[in-house]
């Protein structure tokens, strides 16, 4: 789980994991580990999700944390545009380490519409990486299962291809 501070990285988690949403904001120190389980015909996958402090712009992540990595998360607040732009910068200066990784960007707080601020210029830039993209609310729960349900499936289908 990846994105500046107050985008909703702990709150998307929460909904997954716990079917919870907590109004109070409480920054993560550090890092957060959650288990999730997502059932996908006769497949079970359980996947610890690792819910990193959020970064500043032009801050790094360690790559050590990152390297071993099945998928990410990269989360932005469809409220402030300038989460998308950090994000697509450090994706343009190599910080992002998305590699060949399944990558899931989510647009979270979607149930805020009235106050929508992604430019169809940052998304267009967004769908040129090879994320899949999903506009979602972790308050209402919108579209929450679908984007982790998504990213487990890409992980399964990177697994078969490089078995």
């Amino acid at each position: 789980m990846l994105g500046v501070p107050g985008v909703g990285k702990t709150s998307l988690v929460r909904r997954f994991v716990d079917r919870e949403f907590d109004e109070d904001y409480q920054q993560t120190i550090g890092v957060a580990i959650s288990k999730g389980t997502l059932s996908f015909d006769d497949i079970t996958l359980e996947i610890l999700l690792w819910d990193y402090e959020g970064a500043e712009p032009g801050w790094q992540y360690n790559p050590s944390f990152i390297s071993g990595a099945s998928g990410l998360v990269f989360v932005v607040d469809v409220t402030d545009s300038s989460t998308l732009d950090h994000l697509l910068e450090a994706q343009a200066k190599g910080r992002g380490y998305t590699g060949s990784r399944p990558s899931v960007l989510v647009a979270n707080k979607i149930d805020l519409t009235h106050d929508f601020a992604l430019t169809k210029q940052q998304l267009e830039k967004a769908s040129k990486h090879n994320w899949f993209i999903i506009q979602a609310s972790a308050r209402s729960g919108h579209h929450v299962d679908e984007a982790f349900t998504k990213l487990g499936q890409m992980m399964l289908d990177a697994r078969k291809k490089s078995a």
